[in-house]
């Protein structure tokens, strides 16, 4: 077996973390937890949140997977368990926000690997079969935040003063960019309705109007959550309702390669390296560095970040006996 890791931070100067956790325990659990990134930017003891969160998980998987038994256990209660332990290391806490992460783990299970996913990290079996589910809410997210720098491209020239302009809109709400005479009442209606429209969702338009118009800051509230057309699952201390879990199973024999990575790649290589999926990175950043075309996404890149965190963990060689 050949391991490869690349873990960067979204920060483009060394010393900060980012919220990306990997974990390897060969022969057990190879997994991936994106933290999510507090819309509050709380910190405890020099640490986001979601990191708080996605070390707080791996540390929970790890501990639950060095028993072979529980490698087979029923999906709801792997979830179970790990949702009950973020919650216990949470609970003393006086935050605003739940903290949350993904889910992403390849299972060593001696004859098989067992494929679990939750959230938008991704798994890919041979460099062709993805498993991998995205929120709905981040593509509705993602069209109101290229129409929000189309427009502010319009009147500000500075690259970094558009994307900041338009990151403090889409976090903070429509509404509020109105308030601050950003964007007119019309001009916000016509972002919502053509961002209900593009997904699909001109059924559930008052559900994506609520959402942005206060913002990515309210949008834990529809994490795990039921009724709403932008509800997701989410790995937050409350139990999810599985409906975009993943949970595969796979002969050894069948799987010579396994790739786990962050949605802090806008696209997948078509080679198995961990310099394949640099590559790839680095050719999507300078086609598209604002994430506002081919590789749309809910933020952009600037001249002190990347549009996120981003790590990939490379298996490859696999054999039966791996």
């Amino acid at each position: 077996m050949k391991i490869e890791l690349v873990n960067h931070a979204k920060y483009r100067a060394p010393g900060r973390q980012g919220d990306d956790v990997p974990l390897i325990l060969p022969g057990v659990v190879f997994g991936i937890f994106d933290g999510a990134t507090d819309a509050h930017g709380t910190v405890m003891d020099g640490i986001g949140m979601g990191r708080v969160a996605a070390l707080t998980v791996a540390q929970a998987t790890a501990a639950l997977l060095l028993d072979p038994a529980a490698r087979r256990l029923p999906l709801a209660k792997i979830i179970a368990y790990l949702s009950n332990a973020l919650s216990a290391r949470c609970a003393p806490l006086s935050v605003p926000i739940a903290p949350s992460t993904t889910v992403a783990l390849a299972i060593d299970c001696g004859d098989v690997w067992r494929f679990i996913t939750l959230g938008d990290t991704g798994i890919r079996l041979n460099g062709t079969e993805v498993l991998f589910h995205e929120k709905i809410i981040d593509a509705v997210s993602t069209h109101a935040r290229v129409a929000l720098f189309q427009h502010f491209a319009t009147t500000m020239d500075d690259p970094d003063t558009i994307e900041a302009a338009t990151r403090r809109g889409i976090l903070l709400g429509l509404d509020n960019a109105v308030a601050e005479q950003h964007l007119t009442a019309a001009q916000m209606d016509d972002i919502i309705g053509k961002a209900a429209k593009s997904n699909g969702l001109d059924h559930a338009i008052d559900d994506v109007r609520a959402f942005l118009r206060g913002g990515i800051r309210v949008q834990h509230k529809l994490a795990n959550g039921t009724g709403n057309a932008l509800n997701f699952d989410s790995m937050n201390g409350t139990i999810p309702g599985l409906s975009e879990v993943v949970d595969e199973v796979r002969a050894k024999e069948d799987v010579h390669s396994i790739e786990i990575f962050t949605d802090g790649f806008p696209v997948r290589p078509r080679d198995i390296s961990a310099a394949a999926w640099e590559q790839a990175f680095t050719a999507a950043e300078d086609s598209d560095f604002h994430k506002i075309g081919a590789f749309a996404t809910v933020k952009g890149s600037t001249s002190t970040e990347y549009f996120d965190d981003r790590t990939v963990l490379v298996l490859d060689r696999l054999t039966a006996a791996s």
